[in-house]
């Protein structure tokens, strides 16, 4: 794994409280319903929960405290499936959030966020 930049780091504080409150609130990963709590009582294996931002590279910066922009993923759904653009491109990982948090999801909001035009990623895209 690479260091982060100083400005990467400064920033991952400032969104910090953001992102553990975000994971309170939500509470389960958002693309397999894994909930830790549940999941304790049984005697299973615990994954922790983190915030994904949806929005690739230069953009995952900005999307860092932005709801239409980030999801609430266990540890095995982020590493086997939405860190995969083939498998998981972002217009599903949208789809998903449209489907779970439907309050956050605002297309027009994540394509300004990313820029190329409001039409970079469509709601027929979405809803495929």
């Amino acid at each position: 794994m690479r260091p982060y930049t100083k400005k990467r780091a400064a920033r991952n504080r400032e969104c910090r409280e953001w992102r553990r409150q975000l994971i309170r609130e939500v509470g389960r990963c958002e693309i397999c319903g894994y909930c830790p709590a549940f999941r304790q009582l049984l005697g299973w294996e615990l994954y922790s929960l983190v915030v994904h931002e949806i929005a690739r590279g230069p953009n995952r910066e900005k999307a860092q405290d932005k709801g239409y922009a980030t999801l609430v993923v266990c540890g095995a759904c982020h590493e086997d499936k939405v860190s995969s653009k083939k498998e998981w491109p972002e217009s599903r990982q949208l789809a998903a959030l449209k489907r779970s948090r439907p309050q956050d999801y605002d297309l027009a909001a994540y394509n300004k966020l990313v820029g190329r035009g409001p039409d970079r990623i469509t709601e027929e895209e979405v809803d495929q």
